[in-house]
């Protein structure tokens, strides 16, 4: 099972389905509680889409689609955090760390995400946590520009 699929099983009382006609441009739209995809994406997208529509299953009300209302755009940013923040922990950032990865690039490939699920979630973490979270004996500054840097305390 990959990792759309297991955010799918989370949610088993979503349809997802598979939409060939949908524009190049549109990844994914839920409609109540089916959740169209386009067929058309990478792995990594295709999760990352599973993801946000699912945020907006859990967060969203009414009709979004036309951004033309700032609380439109609240609701739409909240879902992208929040399909982020499934996919992408502290600890996710830790292991990348421990595992070598020196770009936002390398961290996400070693997610299985794209970099701008990546840095949805690292500017999250940067307006939540202010800047610094420890866990482990690692110590995460993320700062408001998407970046950020990870040490590890010996003692």
């Amino acid at each position: 099972m990959d990792d759309a699929e297991k955010l799918m099983a989370l949610y088993p009382e979503l349809e997802y389905k598979f939409e060939p006609i949908m524009p190049k441009v549109q990844k994914g739209l839920i409609v109540k509680d089916v959740v169209y995809l386009n067929p058309d994406q990478t792995p990594e997208e295709l999760t990352c889409t599973v993801a946000e529509e699912i945020g907006h299953y859990l967060t969203s009300v009414g009709d979004i689609v036309d951004q033309d209302s700032l609380e439109k755009c609240k609701q739409e940013r909240r879902a992208r955090d929040v399909g982020a923040l499934m996919l992408v922990t502290p600890y996710d950032i830790i292991d990348c760390f421990d595992n070598g990865c020196q770009t936002i690039w390398e961290c996400a490939e070693h997610l299985s995400v794209t970099e701008k699920t990546f840095r949805t979630a690292v500017k999250w973490y940067a307006r939540k946590y202010d800047g610094v979270i420890t866990e482990d004996k690692h110590t995460i500054w993320f700062r408001k520009d998407g970046t950020m840097s990870v040490y590890k305390s010996l003692i």
